[in-house]
């Protein structure tokens, strides 16, 4: 898979993270229909940005319950009106992950970055809504700087959604 594959894939993966729910429903109505009929290239490598988006978006939920998260959303306030935002999440993110990464030595260290950006982002999101696109913009460009490589060597998108 070509690294310009994992960057359109992971900007729809992101759109669908922050994306509502009629608009996910409209997407997966849609597939629905184009997938009885002639299968578009998008579906012959059974990528589904949606699917990935829902796997991340509970990941989230579930780190997202910490205490941690509470500073990191007033730091990120801080940041948006300096314009800062990317540079205040990508530091928030290596944060989480040095606090998880002792309990966590295990899983690679890029599934560690996925979890915990997606984690910060989806709180973000919920927590202060007027920060979204900023926080959509901040994780795109985070996935796609800090994993893109190593998610285009195991095969895209699908095949890491499982890990």
């Amino acid at each position: 898979m070509a690294p310009v594959d994992v960057l359109i894939q992971t900007d729809q993966i992101v759109h669908f993270l922050f994306a509502d729910e009629e608009e996910i429903q409209a997407r997966i109505f849609d597939d629905g229909i184009e997938c009885d009929g002639e299968g578009s290239e998008e579906h012959e490598d059974n990528f589904d940005p949606v699917l990935v988006a829902e796997k991340l978006r509970a990941i989230g939920d579930a780190l997202n319950q910490e205490a941690c998260f509470v500073d990191v959303l007033t730091d990120l306030k801080k940041a948006a009106a300096k314009e800062a935002v990317e540079a205040v999440f990508s530091r928030s993110v290596e944060v989480l992950c040095e606090t998880h990464g002792a309990m966590a030595a295990e899983v690679a260290p890029e599934i560690q970055l996925i979890k915990a950006s997606v984690a910060l982002g989806v709180y973000v999101a919920k927590k202060a809504p007027e920060l979204k696109s900023k926080v959509q913009s901040a994780l795109s460009s985070f996935l796609n700087t800090r994993v893109g490589g190593w998610i285009a060597q195991q095969g895209g998108w699908d095949k890491v959604r499982d890990l």
